[in-house]
């Protein structure tokens, strides 16, 4: 009998778990539905009316919902009335990792970018955010001025007292505000201090400390904040909208099937009347312009 040396058994072994993981993601998403009987789906806790946790402790929300009805999709195409949708939370840092590399089947809720394209891939829009900013009741009148688009006009500065203002402003980190944010306030010559938080509770604190002299974040996440903190007297969220945002769900790269199944899936809720239902349910009474977006968003067969 040949000895075969415990290193070379251990190789051998890597190499076929190797194998098999490079098979599973060569099979797809379907396909691993169909062997795994259960559609995992990723979400970030922001406790917005996007995702969020109810008094029983169930996952609820705009996104939960449009994803369980992606879910419900799957299991009518793939003719397993036994395929369960399975919520599973994850971080800021990792949610497009774990899409990536396959702990879960999709990411419900994510802001594309060119960078994230190079990592996953991305539905058809299912919304949008708008990003506000809160301060504190005593701001600088003039940031608020420029924070809301109503800086009057400038008077001659002489050449040695043209130095920009200093401002430190929270973004959470991971989002796609700082770039955009440091461009348009140095283009009204504020020069930009970023602090990055974890979550839109830290950054509202960091106002509140002084450690920041503005937070931003989506407005239904700001207005809860605030509406929850025993300061909420010395904190003003800001009308003016800084930058609206499309969402879309993350799905891995190259998998064009999967895809396919779920921009089918919204497409036909954004021509039904459940889009419209969703939408009251956890956001607002959809008006005309939004309605239009769906319409506008959704694939024709």
């Amino acid at each position: 009998m040949r000895y075969i040396e415990p290193r070379n058994i251990l190789l051998a072994l890597i190499g076929a778990t190797l194998l098999q993981a490079g098979a599973a993601f060569a099979a797809g998403t379907l396909d691993k539905l169909r062997e795994s009987g259960k559609f995992v789906v990723g979400y970030v806790s922001d406790g917005s009316s996007l995702t969020q946790k109810d008094a029983t402790g169930k996952v609820t929300g705009y996104a939960i919902a449009l994803c369980t009805k992606v879910g419900e999709a799957a299991r009518q195409e793939l003719k397993l009335p036994s395929l369960a949708t399975e919520l599973v939370q994850v971080s800021m840092t990792e949610r497009f990792s774990a899409v990536a590399q396959g702990r879960i089947d999709m990411l419900c809720g994510a802001v594309p970018t060119l960078e994230r394209r190079a990592q996953v891939s991305f539905s058809i829009p299912v919304g949008f955010v708008g990003v506000n900013a809160v301060v504190r009741s005593d701001a600088p009148v003039r940031l608020v001025q420029v924070l809301t688009g109503q800086e009057p006009p400038r008077a001659v500065i002489w050449r040695g007292t043209n130095a920009p203002e200093r401002r430190a402003l929270a973004v959470v980190s991971g989002t796609v505000v700082e770039s955009a944010l440091v461009e348009r306030l140095a283009q009204r010559r504020i020069a930009v201090d970023v602090v990055s938080v974890k979550d839109t509770a830290e950054g509202v604190q960091a106002v509140l400390d002084r450690r920041a002299d503005a937070f931003f974040d989506g407005r239904p996440l700001l207005l809860d904040a605030v509406a929850k903190s025993p300061a909420k007297s010395s904190l003003v969220v800001l009308d003016q909208l800084f930058r609206r945002e499309l969402l879309a769900f993350a799905i891995r790269r190259n998998d064009d099937d999967f895809r396919l199944a779920v921009d089918r899936a919204l497409s036909r809720i954004y021509r039904s009347p459940e889009l419209p239902a969703i939408y009251r349910t956890y956001l607002k009474e959809p008006d005309r312009e939004t309605l239009e977006f769906f319409e506008l968003m959704a694939l024709p067969e």
